[in-house]
């Protein structure tokens, strides 16, 4: 790894240490980092740690080894401002969007570049345990209980004593099971206007939780009480995709109207049109 590299991952971190109020902090919301190696990378001690480690913090906190840019493009700007506007408010919603529209880059901007933000990415096999752990973590909380009723008032009784309202993300909410889902009824009925909470996934979440209502499945009812407040996401248009283009370099029209219509509104592929393109012509 080069030693630029390593600046900007340094200079990434200092920002993450800002953001989260103290080195200590910054380092318990880390997943195999220690505080003594945030404070020798931050006094410029870097020598006795591998590229590995760098790689390792640069990717919990937003480095991108590919120099990719964040591009502001229309959805871009309205979740950043509607993430604002929900934290200053310590309001409840569920921003819905299709695949491919870029929220989990978005959101993990925000998280990065904000104080008192606590962003989880839900994935399909976590059990009760590691649902709470993650958030755990997020929060700086490492070493925590092992019995999810003192895991469940560990992060209650933590998000209350934020000096500031924090804000709750999960993002891909949908991939959790419904015994993880009853959790956020937790967190809601404890936490209401405590902190904000930010649902973000797919449109099948609305039709699970408006179907699991119809059907009268336990606890549906009031998952779409609380979390029923649907926030839609616009359709990628074909000039949002000329702006990622442009932002990551490519600047030739014929090569950004292609991507704009193989892509089809999908970020996703986008960028991966953009990255082979990128590598095949050495830019």
């Amino acid at each position: 790894m080069q030693q630029k590299e390593k600046q900007k991952i340094v200079d990434l971190l200092a920002i993450y240490i800002k953001n989260k109020g103290s080195q200590n902090k910054a380092a318990h919301s880390l997943k195999g980092v220690s505080p003594a190696v945030i404070s020798h990378l931050m006094n410029g001690n870097w020598e006795p740690y591998t590229d590995d480690m760098f790689r390792k913090i640069g990717n919990q906190i937003g480095y991108n080894s590919q120099n990719w840019q964040f591009v502001n493009t229309s959805n871009a700007a309205f979740l950043l401002e509607t993430l604002d506007k929900v934290k200053k408010q310590q309001s409840v919603v569920t921003i819905l969007a299709i695949a491919g529209s870029g929220k989990s880059e978005i959101t993990k901007k925000y998280a990065s570049e904000n104080a008192d933000v606590i962003r989880i990415e839900c994935a399909s096999y976590w059990d009760e345990k590691r649902f709470l752990q993650e958030i755990l973590l997020k929060m700086g909380i490492r070493n925590p209980h092992n019995r999810i009723p003192q895991m469940m008032e560990e992060i209650i009784n933590g998000i209350q004593n934020y000096d500031t309202p924090p804000e709750l993300i999960f993002d891909e909410v949908d991939k959790l099971g419904d015994r993880l889902m009853y959790f956020l009824i937790t967190f809601y009925n404890e936490l209401k206007w405590k902190c904000s909470i930010v649902l973000l996934s797919t449109y099948y979440f609305k039709k699970r939780l408006e179907d699991g209502f119809r059907n009268r499945r336990k606890g549906y009812e009031e998952l779409l009480s609380r979390f029923g407040t649907f926030i839609e996401f616009e359709q990628t248009s074909a000039a949002d995709v000329g702006l990622m283009c442009e932002g990551q370099g490519v600047q030739e029209k014929s090569i950004i109207k292609i991507i704009q219509k193989k892509s089809n509104g999908d970020l996703r592929i986008a960028a991966e049109l953009i990255r082979i393109y990128k590598l095949e012509n050495g830019i």
